[in-house]
């Protein structure tokens, strides 16, 4: 069996992004389906019909929602992820699959297409609650990048690790948090000069390049080497949803500030049926430290009881898009 990935978020360098694709992969790859060919999140596959209907043929495409699909139709992802169901049904003459999203702060329109897909896995409550009440079935199963067990232990041996923010208001937050408290600081993006085009966002893509060549040209594009890197601290502070959840499979302490949808309080939720570790920028400058890192025994038990089952259904969830296809 062989299937194609739309919105393959490997091209942003985002060590979040990159271990959903190699979850997702290597999920695949158990059940003995190859990932014939992909599509790059950052190009509208609307203005390139002609190119995807010349790829090899596959029997279904699984389209990654990620973080993508909210406050459509006005951003142009969104619209056009909840968009390829019809090409794929119409053009293509394949079943689609939308997986491991986040649906939130979209308008009727958009609901229209997300309905037709032939199965759709929500990664939170509030997405699977959002299709109810659009009578539109779903199934909830957690992110992916907690598909698989992780390769490391938790051993801290430093005090405070500072992981960036997808909202630039707090950027500049986190850097003051971070030096105020001697810890170090890093982004949860590789800077690569391949990040940007130099044609469309020039002045981004110079930052870019010479961000890469003078600190982080050696830097691992390995997902499992941040979470390495992770484990090396006793709290880790972050706005970024995937630093989130790696800090909960690997067991590490952490506080957040909410990123551009309210996906890590969704999360927080499922996992200890609060959002007490979400905090606010006013918070971060006062933060009490030893309040936060460690996790109580009902937290390690919360989150252990939770990734059994995140993994669980996520290798449910592949075996039953299989079934589907054949």
């Amino acid at each position: 069996m062989r299937v194609a990935i739309i919105n393959n978020t490997r091209p942003t360098s985002h060590y979040g992004c990159l271990m959903v694709m190699k979850n997702l992969e290597a999920l695949l790859k158990q059940q003995g389906v190859e990932v014939l060919w992909t599509w790059p999140v950052s190009v509208d596959w609307r203005k390139h019909k002609e190119k995807i209907s010349a790829m090899p043929k596959v029997d279904a495409v699984i389209v990654n929602g990620e973080g993508t699909i909210h406050h459509g139709p006005r951003r142009w992802q969104a619209q056009a992820l909840a968009e390829f169901v019809d090409y794929a049904h119409n053009v293509l003459n394949l079943p689609a699959f939308l997986i491991n999203t986040t649906l939130y702060a979209n308008e009727d329109s958009l609901y229209e297409y997300i309905q037709r897909f032939n199965s759709i896995y929500v990664r939170d409550r509030s997405s699977f609650e959002t299709l109810q009440t659009k009578k539109i079935e779903s199934q909830y199963v957690p992110d992916m990048t907690f598909a698989l067990k992780p390769s490391s232990s938790y051993q801290p041996s430093k005090e405070i690790l500072v992981v960036d923010s997808v909202m630039q208001t707090d950027v500049p937050k986190l850097k003051t948090f971070s030096k105020k408290n001697q810890a170090d600081y890093c982004s949860m993006i590789v800077a690569r000069p391949s990040n940007y085009s130099f044609w469309k966002r020039p002045r981004r893509f110079l930052i870019e390049t010479f961000k890469w060549a003078v600190k982080e040209k050696k830097r691992s594009l390995n997902p499992s080497d941040f979470e390495a890197e992770l484990t090396k601290y006793r709290l880790v502070v972050t706005g970024r949803y995937h630093t989130v959840t790696m800090c909960l499979k690997n067991r590490i302490p952490f506080v957040a500030l909410e990123s551009n949808t309210p996906k890590i309080s969704f999360l927080l939720k499922e996992v200890f049926g609060d959002t007490s570790r979400v905090i606010s920028t006013d918070q971060l400058q006062n933060l009490e430290l030893s309040q936060w890192n460690v996790f109580s025994k009902e937290e390690l038990l919360a989150i252990d009881l939770f990734i059994e089952k995140a993994i669980n259904m996520n290798a449910k969830m592949i075996e039953e898009i299989i079934n589907d296809i054949d």
